[in-house]
């Protein structure tokens, strides 16, 4: 027996009328007595009993519509499940972020993107904030955890996750730089400055600079957020650093936060990838799911 036999078989118990059966499965009403006959020898029972005006089941064609019904029915959900996994995206798909932005925001967009296409193998990168541009630049990475500064929106997709507040700070201890920090009226040119050594937050800290007419004393450059609230506390100047990093930092109870009269800029912190990028299908599924 076959699947056109199994369907004509279950039309007929329904139909319980050859003719109407035939017209519907596009059989002669020969053909669909051939078809019956055939399954009756394969099973050895006969499955209807018929005469001029009706046709009624046996018991054994009870048991070979259940069969049949079942049978049809899971080759059905074969066919989906077959369907659905050849749909699936196959592939893999490389993301940048910082070490914060790997605790603060990765969980759920990973947790989001995995259960949608779970076919799709990630590989995460960790590191430096100003090297997520770069990095997607030279096709080391696809997507990038990013911030974008302005003139950058031509070449990038972005899609904002997050504002993060930017704050001024120093060392909270006994030392001269931190009594300093500590004063009413604050001579913000007398301070050493640490400073970021590239990307957005070194943008936003120089007009910071400059809104406050600083002529910077600099002390020292450092790549890394995590390392800027490090070099703040070990007391070796003021500097500027995300409030999600000073938060997760370990070294935040030696933290002094400084209340200038003018605050540096918040930046947005979202999902990145280069333009011509975003039509590919794993990751613009990603950008997707992240939304």
């Amino acid at each position: 027996m076959d699947l056109k036999e199994l369907k004509a078989f279950l039309h007929l118990c329904q139909s319980k009328h050859f003719a109407t059966t035939a017209e519907a499965m596009y059989l002669s009403p020969s053909t669909l007595s051939r078809l019956i006959q055939r399954l009756e020898v394969e099973i050895g029972e006969p499955l209807f009993l018929r005469d001029n005006r009706k046709v009624e089941l046996t018991q054994a064609g009870l048991k070979t519509r259940e069969f049949a019904a079942s049978t049809i029915t899971e080759w059905h959900a074969l066919q989906q499940n077959l369907k659905q996994k050849s749909e699936q995206l196959n592939g893999s798909l490389r993301i940048f972020c910082t070490v914060t932005a790997a605790y603060e925001f990765l969980p759920p967009l990973i947790e989001n993107f995995s259960a949608l296409h779970p076919s799709v193998d990630l590989k995460i990168i960790t590191g430096d904030a100003s090297r997520a541009l770069s990095l997607l630049d030279n096709n080391e990475v696809d997507i990038s955890i990013a911030s974008l500064r302005e003139g950058h929106s031509s070449k990038y997709y972005f899609q904002s996750l997050a504002e993060i507040s930017l704050k001024i700070i120093g060392p909270d201890d006994n030392s001269e730089l931190a009594l300093l920090c500590q004063k009413p009226d604050i001579n913000w040119n007398e301070l050493p400055i640490v400073m970021p050594e590239s990307g957005p937050i070194r943008h936003k800290f120089e007009k910071w600079l400059k809104a406050m007419s600083i002529k910077p004393h600099i002390y020292a450059s450092v790549a890394g957020h995590e390392a800027l609230v490090s070099m703040a506390a070990l007391g070796c100047g003021i500097t500027i650093a995300p409030q999600l990093v000073i938060n997760a930092s370990p070294v935040k109870n030696k933290i002094l936060e400084l209340k200038p009269n003018i605050s540096p800029e918040p930046f947005n912190i979202g999902v990145c990838c280069l333009n011509n990028k975003k039509a590919d299908p794993i990751v613009s599924a990603f950008i997707l799911s992240s939304q």
